[in-house]
């Protein structure tokens, strides 16, 4: 029974987690319908299927011209605007996981940026036009900016491909390159998560501080299903690109944040 639930909870990692939608909160507010324990452990372990399904989807992307000078400093970029988020992270990781999973949290937070995004992408179309749209060519300050949004992220509800790439299109870029960027800067952080996770407690590399038990195929397939549905959703999402979507997505999170006041508060 633990594993279908596992399941799940890798299947809604898969797609919540590239969607600007949060998928910590779908994942802790499905776990506790569930009864679920999901731990920082657990979702950061999910969070590696889906930055390898970004890997494999942008492969064409990271390679190309990888030894270049202009390559090395888009890098750069993305390697520097990623430690605000990652500091903040380490300092105040027990504050995020004992304090700020509360229910009315998680939905304050989706409400608020759901109605933001709706803002936002109604002003960002009249300038479309002129915005940037090769994420290669995105400034320091852009770059670094979009990087200090992700800090806010750590706010369950928040949802960090959402938040940066709100950000993005505030600092000039076109609507889908400041998602593409954002899932470019996901790599670094979240990567860099695990591997912090692995040296920290090292019993996590046979998986006990996880699940339980040893690693295992159940694990595997849960990677994997998580793996698939990333790769789905974001050729869902080049599909939608030229569409309203952070519209479709922003009133999604209002709704949902609704419900989840009505669930655990009335």
């Amino acid at each position: 029974m633990e594993m279908i639930k596992l399941l799940i909870i890798g299947v809604i990692q898969g797609i919540a987690e590239l969607l600007p939608i949060s998928s910590s909160a779908h994942i802790l507010i499905i776990g506790k319908l569930m009864n679920l324990d999901i731990s920082s452990s657990l979702l950061i372990t999910f969070h590696l299927g889906t930055t390898i399904a970004i890997m494999i989807f942008f492969w064409r992307k990271i390679f190309k011209n990888f030894l270049s000078k202009s390559k090395l400093l888009f890098f750069l970029k993305i390697f520097v605007a990623s430690i605000p988020a990652a500091i903040v992270g380490l300092l105040f990781d027990e504050i995020i996981s004992e304090k700020l999973r509360a229910e009315w949290i998680i939905a304050l937070s989706l409400i608020l940026w759901g109605i933001v995004m709706i803002v936002v992408e109604k002003k960002c179309i009249k300038e479309d036009e002129e915005r940037l749209s090769d994420i290669e060519k995105i400034s320091w300050k852009q770059a670094i900016l979009i990087g200090l949004s992700q800090t806010i992220a750590l706010i369950p509800g928040t949802s960090r491909s959402g938040i940066t790439t709100i950000t993005g299109i505030i600092m000039g870029l076109k609507k889908f390159a400041a998602l593409e960027f954002s899932f470019f800067l996901s790599i670094p952080i979240l990567l860099g998560t695990f591997i912090w996770l692995i040296i920290k407690n090292p019993s996590i590399s046979n998986f006990e501080t996880i699940v339980g038990q040893p690693i295992s195929l159940n694990i595997f397939i849960i990677l994997i299903s998580t793996l698939m549905f990333g790769i789905i959703t974001l050729l869902v999402l080049n599909m939608m690109k030229k569409s309203r979507w952070l519209t479709v997505f922003g009133i999604y999170r209002i709704i949902l944040g609704g419900i989840i006041l009505i669930l655990f508060y009335l």
